[in-house]
């Protein structure tokens, strides 16, 4: 899990100016696969609790009611970062 995390944490620091063939290859390698294993069956296309989807990375920028998931150069203020590695304990996910 903390692994992931690593992942993840290192794919918020990617500014969106930077966004491009190698990233999107990144997201789709790397963390879209942990983001279906864990995190699709509530915050995907079919359901978005909280209006979160996590199924791109526009969505995940976007965020839900809580706000962006993901802030790009800042991952301690991304609160998919809080959720997944369980900082905080109401975001903690997966449940």
């Amino acid at each position: 899990m903390m692994r992931r995390i690593v992942v993840l944490v290192l794919w918020t620091l990617i500014p969106n100016s930077l966004v491009r063939a190698e990233s999107a290859d990144f997201f789709e390698q790397r963390i879209r696969p942990v983001l279906h294993e864990h995190c699709l069956e509530c915050h995907g296309p079919e359901k978005q609790k909280g209006g979160l989807r996590v199924d791109s990375r526009e969505a995940l920028l976007q965020g839900g009611e809580s706000g962006p998931a993901i802030v790009v150069g800042n991952p301690g203020a991304s609160l998919l970062l809080k959720a997944v590695g369980q900082l905080d304990p109401d975001l903690k996910m997966p449940p």
